[in-house]
């Protein structure tokens, strides 16, 4: 028992944070509507938060390599917790201007990023400590991660309507403090400064930042698995955020079938996470990435746009959102697998941050389409696209490496050849 006491301790800290963060990106805009009644200054502090996450992620992968990833986590939950507390205290000294609430908020947005992704890096430490599956591992803490998303919306919905948003908030403050002790107590890292490999300063920096573009060209495999996260989130932001309410306003005359469909999305893929953890035995990544990639994808958009009777509509989105619960542990299991511990946190930084920078070109696509072509037409459109997308890992041969061994290919030096950029610890297998 106390041999995975790390691994449960980072699940849960990864729990806490995503319940904590999900019901903050409810309370914060209920706060500002509340306070103001403006729908403006709500979309403005909306904005700062997703700012600072893209240009945190941007920026902090790095440092993260650079200092540890325990010590990041640690730092950064509770940087996030002081801006979070901060927002409520400045209301009760009547301080709270905009220009102040626009700032907490994006201090918010950029250290959460960066506590996610140290979180991620700290994975590969605690399965060699532990030594359980990479398969088991990545799924326990993408259904952490998951069902804190999925329960944060209701949870803080529930709390807003009983005791309001300032309490919404303190409770997410208690959730990083949980997380910030149950990672520093209970979860060993790499050794500070393992990472760093660029020198000091802002050259060092910059030349450590540079590595992580470098590694993505020497790797084509983690060049194709980005660019298809970052296409794949494009399009499944544009369906769920445009077109399923586009449905629900024109279509279905019904608010609630579009809730109930967003949750049943999201509860598919938790169960799916959670029966690969539970089931996988490790192997076939690529046969297993390919099938759920390819049956999660253009068979949602094309169930919505043929508008069967609700209750099979709910069924076959569910039963197709089973699906996708394997793509985000395998693909995690890649990235330990090839990327070097020395390039980890800016490397998996650069992931997210294509994800995030890339959602909001698919709700300006899904837009336009709406505009031009109404909902049918525009979720046949993008499920054309995904389409597409999701027949590339049976088309093109470098998906295959994805079964590769991993030691090797982590631990092949960059071309530089500089000490420290191509470490030979390899993520496990």
């Amino acid at each position: 028992m106390f041999r995975n006491m790390p691994l449960a301790a980072l699940v849960a800290a990864s729990g806490a944070s995503s319940l904590g963060a999900t019901m903050t990106l409810l309370a914060v805009p209920w706060f500002v509507l509340v306070r103001t009644g403006s729908g403006t200054q709500t979309g403005a502090v909306a904005a700062a938060e997703t700012i600072g996450l893209v240009l945190s992620l941007l920026c902090a992968g790095p440092l993260v390599d650079r200092y540890g990833a325990r010590r990041a986590s640690v730092l950064a939950d509770l940087a996030t917790c002081l801006a979070v507390l901060a927002v409520p205290l400045a209301d009760a000294l009547g301080v709270l201007t905009l220009p102040l609430l626009v700032v907490l908020v994006f201090v918010v947005g950029a250290s959460r990023a960066p506590a996610r992704s140290a979180k991620q890096v700290l994975l590969p430490a605690v399965i060699a400590a532990t030594g359980a599956r990479v398969e088991r591992a990545t799924s326990a803490e993408e259904t952490a991660l998951r069902a804190g998303e999925l329960l944060g919306a209701p949870v803080g919905g529930m709390l807003i309507a009983l005791v309001g948003p300032t309490w919404v908030l303190l409770a997410d403050g208690a959730a990083l403090v949980a997380s910030a002790l149950l990672v520093g107590l209970l979860v060993a890292g790499a050794r500070p400064g393992s990472g760093a490999s660029g020198g000091a300063g802002v050259r060092g920096y910059l030349r450590e930042l540079a590595e992580t573009g470098a590694q993505f060209r020497r790797d084509r495999l983690l060049l194709a698995l980005g660019a298809a996260c970052a296409a794949s989130n494009a399009l499944l932001s544009g369906l769920l955020s445009v077109l399923l309410p586009a449905f629900g306003v024109s279509v279905w005359h019904n608010s609630t079938l579009v809730g109930v469909l967003i949750a049943t999305a999201s509860g598919g893929s938790l169960l799916g996470t959670v029966l690969y953890g539970w089931r996988s035995r490790g192997g076939h990544r690529w046969r297993t990435f390919a099938l759920c990639f390819l049956l999660s994808g253009a068979p949602v958009f094309a169930v919505i746009a043929l508008d069967p009777h609700p209750v099979l509509l709910v069924s076959l989105t569910a039963l197709f959102m089973i699906a996708n619960g394997p793509v985000n542990p395998v693909i995690a299991a890649v990235k330990y697998a090839r990327v070097p511990e020395a390039l980890r946190g800016r490397v998996f930084a650069a992931f997210s941050a294509s994800a995030n920078a890339a959602m909001p070109l698919g709700l300006l696509f899904a837009g336009a389409l709406l505009d031009a072509v109404g909902p049918a037409g525009a979720t046949w459109a993008l499920g054309g696209v995904c389409l597409a997308l999701s027949a590339c890992p049976f088309v093109f041969r470098v998906w295959r490496a994805m079964d590769a061994p991993g030691d090797a290919v982590a631990a092949a030096p960059p071309p530089s050849g500089r000490p420290g950029a191509g470490s030979p610890h390899g993520g496990p297998r």
